[in-house]
């Protein structure tokens, strides 16, 4: 099979992990979070509640990709360290939830940009986008279909100017939001009720997911045990620190007037900014929100694309699926991913329901990684000793990650619009285990070929033994005659 190719490094990395957390969960929940639960400023305890569940889970991620670099790395971490089954559907799980995740971004992208050509007063334009959303998400997940297409290099040089707007956006909405910023704002509005805060930490920490996505395409990356996890590390803390930041000026801007007539349930970070921010600066911001959702396409593509080459290499589904292009891409996984992308956009309406289980198939992979950070030491301990990035008390960081996953699965599953999710996500995992049972003959696993191995080794010491003793017995023989 041909190797893909290593062309990413530490910005690409980094770049890859801030523009696919950074989205949705900045500039819409950051403020409609108040029409679910109201704690008004106090939203900045909750982003840095938030971020320590975050960072546990992080710091796991960062030792398995330095231990164990691949494409797909998800599914080799938990397959190679926990179980093959278990591997194989927790991320089949998690591979319908990023697509789903790509049809959401993708139309959630297209009415940012409507409320982007409302903000310059281009109704035409706005008009037209609005009557055609579906068309133009279609045309987004095609457009970076060919980029990912074209090659990691192209990839990466695309995420990078991305991420670049990205922080120049909100770098201006920081740096002219600060002077606007006023304590009696911020006190207005506070709302010190550590259950609620807890409440909206529970649903901020699913602004902080995305970090993972780069861990996918371990292969891809210039010497991975060390870029892997020392660009999730630095990239987890710049997030935290944006967010911070981020609604530290959106709340600090609003007047006690501004934030009791405010409609919290439909509004975003570009909306309030454009009521204290130069015009050409609001612009700009909103544009960045656009740029936001957008980026997260791109390498959520990439992942989920690596994910069904890795069951590929295993012999999971059809082998084809690791074909590569002249590009060094896996070119049918590419096409799979994105048809199905599109048919859930086409579908977008009976999907609805179930976007829970984007939440719940990601809380079950986090589960399992938290899980395999854990074990690691201890049932393979040859893999940590190669690992570059250790730390003394994983362990400690490995149970957090895995108890608050646990707690925010829990949480999630009893939301009122959760179930259908949840059946779904059941339908879904059954689905996948009688493909695994199905195929499991055809396995090309690890454990399957070094088991393999070792009945070769058995019977070729047997017959050696046998020879060797039929050769003494002829000696014997040839003494006694």
């Amino acid at each position: 099979m041909v190797k893909l190719k290593r062309e990413l490094g530490l910005k690409e990395v980094v770049a890859t992990v801030v523009t696919s957390v950074i989205g949705g969960g900045l500039f819409l929940t950051t403020i409609q979070i108040q029409d679910k639960i109201p704690i008004g400023s106090s939203v900045i305890f909750s982003y840095i509640i938030a971020a320590i569940p975050a960072l546990f889970i992080a710091l796991c991620y960062a030792v398995l990709s330095s231990a164990i670099p691949s494409s797909g790395g998800e599914y080799v971490y938990i397959s190679r360290i926990v179980d093959p089954f278990i591997g194989f559907i927790v991320t089949w799980a998690r591979w319908f939830a990023m697509i789903a995740v790509i049809a959401a971004m993708s139309v959630g992208d297209v009415t940012i940009l409507e409320n982007f050509f409302n903000i310059l007063n281009m109704q035409s334009v706005s008009s037209f986008i609005a009557t055609n959303i579906q068309a133009i998400a279609i045309v987004l997940v095609i457009l970076f279909l060919i980029i990912n297409y074209l090659g990691v290099k192209i990839y990466g040089r695309v995420q990078t100017i991305m991420f670049v707007l990205l922080m120049i956006g909100l770098g201006s909405l920081i740096l002219f939001g600060i002077p606007h910023i006023n304590l009696g704002n911020l006190t207005s509005s506070f709302n010190l009720d550590w259950s609620l805060i807890a409440q909206a930490s529970s649903l901020i920490f699913f602004s902080y997911i995305g970090f993972s996505a780069i861990t996918d395409a371990g292969d891809e990356v210039k010497d991975a045990k060390k870029t892997l996890p020392k660009g999730i590390m630095i990239s987890i803390f710049a997030i935290a620190i944006i967010y911070v930041l981020v609604a530290l000026v959106v709340y600090g801007s609003m007047s006690p007037s501004f934030y009791s007539s405010y409609d919290f349930a439909n509004g975003s970070v570009a909306e309030v900014a454009a009521n204290f921010l130069p015009f050409i600066i609001a612009v700009f911001v909103a544009f960045a929100g656009s740029i936001a959702i957008i980026s997260d396409i791109n390498p959520t593509i990439l992942s989920t694309s690596r994910l069904s080459f890795a069951w590929a290499r295993d012999r999971i589904v059809p082998k084809k699926l690791a074909e590569l292009n002249k590009y060094k891409v896996p070119k049918w996984t590419l096409l799979v991913n994105g048809i199905m992308a599109i048919a859930i956009i086409l579908l977008a309406k009976q999907f609805i329901e179930a976007v829970m289980m984007i939440n719940m198939a990601v809380l079950i992979i986090f589960i399992a990684i938290s899980a395999s950070a854990l074990i690691l030491p201890y049932k393979h301990p040859n893999i940590y000793k190669n690992a570059q990035f250790k730390l003394k008390g994983l362990w400690v960081f490995a149970l957090g990650g895995l108890l608050s996953s646990a707690l925010f699965f829990a949480f999630v599953l009893r939301l009122e619009d959760a179930m259908p999710g949840f059946i779904l996500l059941l339908i879904w995992i059954a689905i996948g285990s009688i493909v695994y049972v199905y195929t499991q003959e055809n396995h090309k696993m690890h454990w399957k070929i070094q088991k393999q191995q070792r009945k070769e080794k058995e019977k070729a010491d047997e017959e050696l033994v046998k020879e060797l003793i039929e050769t003494t017995e002829d000696r014997i023989l040839k003494k006694k005659k």
